[in-house]
This record gives structure tokens, C-alpha cells and sequence, in this order.
């Protein structure tokens, strides 16, 4: 679909397989910079109270919703509209009321409500997981993944990157609810990070993973060329300070000791999705 198209889908009706014709609303969430939104509240156009979430998949990845149309885990897929629609294809899923985000913005969560929360997350990554994905993009590909503040290090220095780049955006989620649940007023992990362009944000953020995780000793950054022009200064003194704040704030040790399992910034030594769900934490 070209990108004058997508950009102009407001109040665009289409009609999905099943015969219903849905009306697109407005976009949802911040696209990037002078990319169009491919995620779209949608109205049924015979009901205005019934709405949808329309995803635009990449052009490769035209069924891959279809993949998930059964799992328990993953949010509901009600409809599917057709390439032979003007704007098709385009899949058709259930809305939420409500976001995380919203709810974490409502009050902090308790321990036992952060681990069932993020277990339900985990058990829908892993479904896609089963199917030989990756949640943040249909496959492992050049192309730039998730929002600024979830990219593994892997990803944000270039290096090969695969399923387990989705433990590393997961791990950052739950750090920011085990934040929010001492210090609920501040922006969570990496949030924090204001800058003026896109492009200084990204840097940003990369530069203190770098110091936040002291990438400069682990040969998986230092010893590749590319890598090594862009690591920031080494500051051994101050890497893992976000842990030993997080403990002083009232996070519990063992809640800081399985995150730096999951965010081990060496993708090949960071937990797998099964790992944790065999580790019974989120269990406790």
C-alpha cells in the first residue's frame, strides 16, 4: 500500500470476509517520523459502538495475523479484510478498553498483580515464539524494531538479534511497573530520555544502555568494529546503579536479581521465554 494511501485512510470503509464494514476512525499511537500509521481504530459502520483495532501489515507479512487466529494469548483476530478492498489487506482485531499504560497510570500495581500481568505478556510471546517469530516484527529482518525505549542493545548497536530481543522489551515493561510501584510519579525506565530529534533520542538512549549495562567488557560489543566506534566512554563505577536504586527505592532483591537475568545485555546469555516460564517467578 503506498504511503499517500495509509496516510489518508480517515473515515475509509472497508468490508472485512465475514461480510462487515468497517469504518477507520483515526490512527493509534505515534508513528514514526514520515512513516504513516499502520494501526487504526476502526467502528462497525452499521454500529459506531462497536470498535475495532485494524493492524496494516508489512507487505511480506500479509497472513501472519491469521497464524494467531486461535491462540488464547494473543488479542483476538474477528476479521480479516482482503487485498481486493481498496486499502486490503488489513486484519480486523478485538479493541481493549483498556492499555496497560492506562492502568499502570491509575494506581501502582501490587507484586502479585505485576507477575500475573506479565505472565499473560509472556505466555502471548511465546506463542509467537512457537511459530518461528518475533513479536516486535514478523521475522528477523534490517529493519528498525519496536519503540525507542524497549530496542535491545543488540538492536540499537546493529548487532544479530532474534527472539530473545522480545525477553529484553519485556524485561524493560516489567521494570517499569516494579518503578512505578515505588516511585509512581517518575517516568519509567528509559522514558525519562527527552531530546529534540528522533534520531538524538535513539542515540541517547543507546549511549546509556551502554553505561547502564557496561557493554564495553563484553566482548559481544567491544571486539565488533562497528560496535566499538559508537560505545560511549566506559563508566564501569556507574553501571547497574538503575538496580541499586531501584533496591533503595523498596524493590525487593529478588525481584532485581531476576531482572538483570532477563536484561543481560549479551542476547546469547539472556534468558529464553521458556527459561522463565520454567523458573516459576512469575508464579510467586
Amino acid at each position: 500500500m503506498s504511503a499517500f494511501l495509509m496516510s489518508s485512510l480517515a473515515w475509509l470503509i472497508c468490508q472485512g470476509e465475514r461480510g462487515t464494514r468497517y469504518r477507520l476512525v483515526r490512527p493509534l499511537g505515534t508513528p514514526a517520523r514520515d512513516k504513516p500509521s499502520n494501526v487504526w481504530l476502526a467502528i462497525d459502520d452499521s454500529r459506531p459502538d462497536a470498535e475495532y483495532v485494524i493492524k496494516i501489515p508489512p507487505g511480506d507479512n500479509n497472513h501472519n495475523g491469521k497464524l494467531f487466529a486461535k491462540g488464547s494469548m494473543i488479542r483476538r483476530l474477528v476479521d480479516y479484510v482482503p487485498e481486493s478492498e481498496l486499502a486490503g489487506p488489513m486484519m480486523v482485531f478485538e479493541a481493549f478498553t483498556d492499555s496497560l499504560w492506562d492502568a499502570r497510570n491509575a494506581r501502582p500495581f501490587t507484586t502479585k498483580e505485576i507477575k500475573w500481568i506479565m505472565k499473560g505478556v509472556l505466555l502471548g510471546i511465546y506463542t509467537v515464539h512457537m511459530k518461528g517469530l518475533v513479536y516486535t516484527v514478523s521475522k528477523p529482518s534490517t529493519r528498525e524494531i519496536t519503540s525507542l525505549t524497549y530496542r535491545s542493545p543488540e538492536v540499537h548497536f546493529g548487532r544479530p538479534w532474534s527472539s530473545s530481543t522480545d525477553v529484553w522489551s519485556w524485561g524493560i515493561i516489567l521494570a517499569q511497573l516494579f518503578q512505578a510501584q515505588v516511585d509512581f510519579i517518575s517516568p519509567g525506565m528509559y522514558d525519562s530520555i527527552r531530546t529534540g530529534s528522533m534520531r538524538k533520542k535513539r542515540d541517547a538512549i543507546r549511549d546509556q544502555l551502554a553505561v547502564d549495562f557496561d557493554l564495553s567488557s563484553l566482548p559481544f560489543y567491544a571486539e565488533d568494529e562497528q560496535c566499538a566506534r559508537i560505545l560511549p566512554t566506559p563508566q564501569p563505577e556507574t553501571a547497574y546503579m538503575w538496580a541499586n536504586t531501584m533496591v533503595e527505592k523498596g524493590v525487593s532483591h529478588e525481584d532485581i536479581q531476576f531482572l538483570v537475568e532477563i536484561l543481560h545485555p549479551d542476547p546469547n546469555a539472556r534468558l529464553t521465554v521458556r527459561e522463565i516460564l520454567e523458573s516459576e517467578y512469575l508464579d510467586g
